[in-house]
This record gives structure tokens, sequence and C-alpha cells, in this order.
């Protein structure tokens, strides 16, 4: 109840702790004062206070650079430079795309805390006081996890256009305008090195699905003649049993 009256003769105080980027002592408080833990647990958590702090900041929320170049843009699935950059470019707009919608659910809930505090300043019954203190500190930490978010949500944004600027260096200028200029050849080399790792594992509705969408990609590509640029890459065996299957 402690921190309640000393809340209570400054009902700005949550406002004033939405500071951007910073996790204050106010979750410490709200453990502490819940009485959820035992004194001998709370002698745990006292002293790794400024860890937990730091594990806050530093504690990853999105993909780091190394997952975005070797798990998101594998060479099977994405194995060519405009591949890469064109998957670059839906994911960094999802990104950002949703890193809007955060806003607004930051705009809002920073709303609600100054709704919650207009509140509890009329508010007389003491336990409705307590209550309405309970969804103010909710409600700011809801925050700091809102802004963290958008933090990472920015550093992946930059990342995405750092490896968009790399792979544009590799690729033509019609290649840069329209996606579909090049994804004939995309798709077709991911089908061909999908089908090599495969072999005769998966499902025999898998197998017949990418068998069907690599024949149709190498009869695609002969038809327009690119059937020689999708063999680049390829061992003269390998070169040999897609020549075959087209």
């Amino acid at each position: 109840m402690r921190f309640f009256r000393r809340f209570k003769k400054n009902n700005n105080t949550a406002i004033k702790e939405v500071e951007k980027g910073v996790l204050t002592d106010n979750p410490f408080n709200i453990i502490s004062n819940s009485d959820i833990l035992t004194g001998e647990d709370w002698n745990i958590l006292l002293p790794l206070t400024s860890e937990l702090q730091e594990t806050f900041k530093k504690a990853q929320v999105f993909r780091t650079r190394t997952e975005m170049d070797v798990s998101v843009l594998n060479d099977i699935k994405y194995p060519t430079h405009a591949s890469k950059y064109w998957q670059s470019v839906r994911e960094q707009n999802v990104m950002f795309g949703e890193l809007v919608m955060l806003s607004y659910n930051y705009r809002k809930n920073l709303v609600e805390i100054k709704k919650l505090c207009k509140q509890q300043k009329s508010e007389k019954d003491e336990l409705e006081n307590e209550l309405l203190q309970i969804e103010i500190e909710k409600k700011m930490f809801t925050s700091k996890n809102q802004e963290k978010t958008a933090k990472d949500r920015i550093r992946e944004i930059k990342a995405w256009s750092d490896i968009k600027d790399r792979e544009a260096g590799f690729m033509s200028e019609e290649e840069l305008v329209d996606v579909d200029t090049h994804q004939l050849i995309g798709y077709t080399k991911r089908w061909i090195n999908q089908s090599l790792i495969a072999g005769d594992n998966g499902s025999p509705a898998e197998n017949q699905n990418l068998q069907g969408q690599l024949i149709s990609g190498l009869r695609a590509c002969k038809n327009n003649d690119l059937l020689e640029s999708i063999l680049e890459g390829y061992s003269k065996e390998v070169q040999k049993l897609i020549k075959e299957l087209a």
C-alpha cells in the first residue's frame, strides 16, 4: 500500500515514467508490492535488478542479420540475387506495416493511461483506486514492450534495406523494376535445388507437386530461351538431367 499512497499524491507519475527505451524500476515495485513472492524469492530477485534491466534491453525480439541472411534467404529457396532482393522487399514491407499498426496501438495505450489517471483523481473508493493503479502500471509496462518492439522493427527494416542494396548491385535494371522479370529463373532453380535435396524422401503428394512445378518451370524456361541461365552453377551430371526433364 505504501507505493499506492505515494503514487496517489502524483497522478502524473505514470505519464512521466513512459520514457522511450527505458525500463524503470516499476516492474520490480509491482512484484514487490503484490506479495506474490516469499522473502526468500525476493532476496534472489533483488540482486538481479540491474541484470534484468539489461536483459530487457538486449533480449532478441525479431530476426538477427544472421537469421535473415542464412535462414530466411537461404540458397535453396532463394538461389539468385533477384530472388533474395524481392523476398527482402516483401519482408521489409511486412515489418514496416506492423510498425505502423504498433504505432497506433502505442498511441492508444498512452491515451488509456491518461484516462485512467484522470479517472483515478476523482475516484473516492480506495479499492477502486487501487485497481485503477494496477491497470495504469500494467499499461506502463505494455508501453515499454511496445517501445522495445518498435526499436527492433526499425533495426530489421534497416537490415533489409542493407540486404536489398547488396543484392541490387548484382541485378539488371529490368530485374529491379518488376518482380516478375526474374521469377521464372528464381523459382525454377529453387525447384531444382529442392528436388536434388529431397531425393526419394517426402510423401508421394509432395514429390508429385514438386516435380510438376519443376517440369513446368523448365519447359517455360526452354520456351523463353532461359534454359542456359538455369544450367549455370550445376554440375554436368545435373545439367544433363535438367535438359532431359525440359
